[in-house]
């Protein structure tokens, strides 16, 4: 299983975010809040999450190719993210 934070700065980087994902298909991804669990491949469920914070990333499996580290890196929650 691997899990980590990321945030979006804006409705473009959740577009963006939702094309990188979607690339993985059969890859189970999805983004955590305290009351939700919505599919990272569904604009419409991420966009009704409250972005404006780090969401979790959760993908339940190991099994994970190693471009999709790479992929989801620009989305990867940092703190000086959150201060631009």
């Amino acid at each position: 299983m691997y899990s980590a934070y990321v945030y979006f700065k804006d409705l473009s980087y959740v577009k963006h975010f939702v094309n990188t994902v979607s690339k993985y298909s059969k890859l189970v991804v999805n983004l955590v809040t305290d009351i939700y669990t919505i599919d990272a491949h569904s604009l419409i469920g991420i966009i009704s999450l409250d972005i404006e914070k780090p969401v979790l990333l959760e993908v339940p499996t190991d099994d994970i190719p190693e471009s999709f580290f790479e992929d989801i890196a620009p989305y990867l929650y940092k703190a000086e993210a959150m201060e631009a």
